[in-house]
């Protein structure tokens, strides 16, 4: 069986027993008066005491009544436990006042009640001041509802007295039944109370357990994120130090052949040589381009002078007044401010689509638009140039591939009416800078 179950069961059992507690009080005291009244001994009766009882229909209505709207309010209390701190403030006041009207009504002659009370104030309690509260709450309930401490200021009448209209016998039994009635509400009220601080207990622990591994997965996710940064670091790294050892490399033994060839016709053919030295210098120039386009891969300078948006206009605007082509630029992303690796990417793909737009496709108008939707950047370019049937990948595609693919985004592209191209980068929404 269930912990909740039990719970449930235990505060069923401890509904029924004070309500027949309630009605043992409230219904030996009414019988009491009757058969006071019955043997005409009213005026004796009245003598022992100091006030006049309460009708004995009124005590048994008042009790009864009252300690049913009192498990009402706790049932109630159970079920709007979740609507705010005021709510149950008010319930467990109310709670309060019933059992305080419900215990004075059988004269403080049974106070079991206050354990019912105290059970509904202590579930849900949390933290040390309002457990402080709670203390004081149930100190003073118990003290306004115990007829030893303040019965005799009430004018409180003992059962004792009602019972002088029994038998010795029956008036203790009558005592034994409600002796047993408060041990079995006590048991009942520790078991309750032991049932809720396991919960708690048990809550706390999982609590722990869940933090644990939150610290746990945060700890991997940054172990990962660390290796996965410095794995992406050495891929730079290691195609950077390939194309400058293939194109420096192939330049430089070029350029050290030629140096040979040209030693050795020197003195034979002045012009052969003048020739050769020409040729070298071209080889120069040219390893000398590829460097810089391999350096240039690394982060734009642009982009460590100016925000994204006004380098990606800035390298446009100078795209378009050097080649004589109509560039529009449409960005529909605001605030547009990612991480620096995305910065670079997004950047990468605009600069190396519009080159090969005008260096390969010829084209003179460029339309590209920047948007982003579900969590996606999309970056579309579309060039009016000569297309392609069958489109082969060359430096420019495979290089912005390599880029995207290092943040999981994915690239599309075709070459009929015009080149087009889709870039789609998956952003960090929960890292990006506002």
């Amino acid at each position: 069986m269930s912990r909740e179950r039990i719970i449930t069961n235990l505060q069923q059992a401890v509904y029924i027993l004070n309500l027949a507690a309630v009605c043992l009080v409230a219904g030996s005291m009414a019988v009491s008066v009757f058969r006071i009244v019955d043997a005409m001994e009213a005026e004796k009766f009245l003598s022992l005491l100091r006030v006049r009882p309460w009708n004995p229909r009124t005590i048994v209505i008042a009790s009864i009544s009252g300690y049913l709207c009192l498990v009402l309010l706790s049932c109630m209390g159970q079920l709007w436990e979740h609507k705010g701190k005021c709510t149950r403030i008010l319930i467990i006041v109310g709670e309060m006042l019933l059992c305080i009207g419900t215990t004075v009504a059988m004269n403080m002659n049974y106070n079991g009640l206050v354990l019912l009370v105290v059970a509904d104030m202590v579930r849900g309690q949390k933290g040390s001041r309002q457990k402080l509260i709670l203390g004081i709450a149930i100190v003073g309930l118990y003290t306004i509802v115990n007829y030893n401490l303040t019965g005799g200021y009430f004018n409180m009448i003992p059962w004792e007295s009602f019972l002088t209209a029994y038998n010795t016998s029956t008036q203790a039994f009558l005592k034994g039944i409600l002796s047993i009635f408060s041990s079995m509400n006590l048991v009942l009220f520790i078991l309750y109370m032991t049932m809720l601080i396991q919960g708690e207990y048990r809550e706390r622990e999982r609590i722990q357990n869940l933090n644990q591994q939150l610290e746990e997965a945060n700890r991997k996710l940054k172990e990962y994120a660390a290796e996965a940064e410095k794995n992406a670091e050495m891929r730079e790294r290691n195609r950077l130090a390939r194309e400058i050892h293939d194109t420096l490399g192939h330049a430089l033994t070029g350029i050290v052949a030629g140096i040979d060839a040209s030693l050795t016709m020197l003195d034979i053919s002045p012009e052969a040589t003048r020739q050769q030295l020409v040729k070298i210098g071209d080889v120069a120039r040219q390893g000398m381009t590829d460097v810089r386009r391999s350096v240039s891969k690394l982060r734009p300078d642009a982009l460590e002078k100016l925000e994204l948006e006004d380098a990606l206009v800035k390298m446009l605007k100078d795209t378009g007044a050097a080649s004589g082509a109509h560039i529009r630029f449409q960005n529909r992303v605001k605030p547009f401010k990612f991480q620096e690796d995305e910065e670079e990417v997004i950047y990468r793909v605009v600069q190396e689509a519009t080159t090969n737009a005008i260096r390969h496709g010829h084209a003179d108008r460029i339309s590209i638009s920047i948007s982003k939707e579900d969590g996606w950047l999309t970056i579309e370019i579309q060039d009016n140039g000569i297309g392609c049937g069958q489109v082969e990948e060359g430096f420019g595609l495979k290089h912005m591939k390599e880029r995207l693919s290092l943040l999981d985004g994915t690239l599309e592209y075709g070459g009929r009416e015009g080149f087009h191209i889709t870039a789609r980068i998956p952003v960090r929404w929960g890292e990006e800078r506002q």
